[in-house]
């Protein structure tokens, strides 16, 4: 790539994402003024070249594939160590956030890869000598913690997450054993965190809590020259709950991946990067020690629908619920939802713009929320989704006992 007779010239091995996603594999030369190159998207292969200037340690770069033709751009600030900038396909209609970090060699495909900064934690233990269960959930900008104490009374709240390894968490829940106290929570180790307090001599008092339930997200991704495919799961530490849950995400997949695969070169131009996709995702609404509920979603760009799949699954007993099973059995759920929900939609003021159509929903997709039963509408590209959430209060009476909603 470069003449042999070039002075100062550098070349490092990079690896990190396109996207947050995409792994890619880069090895990049630059003598401090030209700079050429090229990256591997991993998961498919798919080799890309590129070529440009570097100025005061700004990149600007032109993709190419392997038969010399433009199909992107890349720009960004490269320090040696650090490529952080941004790729673009070649009409520029497409930016999509790139990092990538100098390593020693190139490691081997990983089917899936965990998501950093995005989980949720059960810690339960004793503080102050009393009962304590705390539900931490981490996201990309905050805590929020879920408090359950021995008055059996459930507290929210959130606060701004700081980035550190160590994090120092404050959550002044109302009158709890937790007012006045930090959560020192060690982001290496989520086994455990520590409540950290004075004592009546001013000396800290530590008691720790252990995590007796977990979830994770991980990503399985592919890309190549005209496809890419993004599918995020959450992994609990419940086999049965990962097993179905994989299970529910196979045949799309399999058939989205065989989709992807079956174009060839010769039926894309060179300016038709990424023009087919797929992204499957889980929101979780509910995550607690014997249930976890939310919708599974599933959507390409070669259907017009997206696919949503809600559940409720019982994690103790390691089976899908149905609506009826929360209930007493002397409870005939089906028939007062039946009529419930249809005065409630007519009851809510909606938007002019989404009325008609809200009005010829069935709000058939069933899950439970921390606020109550959660009834929604199909996904729609134009309107998104609409919900009526039932307050457990509303029907605790037919509730079971055995579950955290009934006080």
């Amino acid at each position: 790539m470069f003449p042999t007779n070039t002075k100062n010239l550098w070349i490092n091995y990079l690896t990190g994402t396109i996207d947050n996603k995409h792994t890619a594999d880069m090895i990049i030369g630059t003598d401090g003024h030209t700079c050429k190159g090229l990256y591997t998207l991993r998961s498919s292969n798919t080799t890309f070249f590129f070529d440009g200037v570097e100025s005061e340690k700004q990149l600007k770069l032109a993709e190419i594939n392997k038969e010399s033709k433009l199909t992107g751009f890349l720009y960004g600030k490269y320090d040696g160590e650090v490529f952080d900038g941004i790729w673009t396909d070649g009409r520029r209609k497409l930016s999509l956030p790139l990092k990538l970090t100098f390593v020693n060699a190139f490691q081997k495909l990983v089917p899936t890869i965990k998501v950093e900064n995005l989980w949720n934690r059960i810690y339960s233990g004793l503080v102050s000598e009393q009962p304590v269960k705390l539900q931490l959930t981490r996201d990309q900008n905050t805590f929020t913690g879920i408090l359950t104490d021995r008055t059996n009374i459930r507290q929210k709240m959130s606060v701004e997450a700081k980035g550190n390894q160590v994090e120092l968490i404050k959550l002044d829940f109302n009158d709890s054993v937790l007012s006045d106290k930090l959560i020192m929570l060690d982001t290496s180790n989520l086994e455990k965190i520590s409540i950290i307090y004075p004592d009546s001599n001013g000396y800290d008092v530590v008691n720790t809590l252990k995590s007796e339930e977990s979830l994770d997200y991980t990503i399985c991704e592919y890309a190549d020259y005209h496809s890419r495919l993004v599918c995020s799961m959450p992994l609990t530490n419940n086999r049965r709950f990962n097993k179905w849950i994989n299970t529910a995400f196979k045949n799309w997949l399999d058939e989205s991946l065989i989709k992807l695969r079956a174009v060839g070169s010769e039926d894309v131009g060179t300016n038709d990067r990424w023009i087919l996709s797929a992204q499957g995702w889980v929101d979780i609404y509910l995550f607690d020690s014997d249930i976890i509920s939310g919708n599974i979603y599933m959507q390409s760009s070669w259907y017009n629908q997206t696919e949503k799949i809600p559940f409720i699954y019982d994690l103790k007993y390691g089976k899908l619920l149905e609506l009826k099973d929360i209930f007493d059995n002397k409870f005939d759920s089906k028939e007062y939802f039946r009529n419930l929900i249809p005065e409630m939609i007519k009851s809510i003021t909606w938007s002019d713009n989404a009325k008609s159509w809200v009005l010829n929903q069935s709000f058939n997709h069933i899950c439970l929320k921390d606020e109550g039963i959660c009834f929604s509408t199909s996904f729609n590209t134009i309107y998104g989704e609409k919900e009526i959430i039932i307050p457990y209060s509303t029907v605790e009476q037919n509730l079971k006992s055995r579950y955290f909603f009934v006080k």
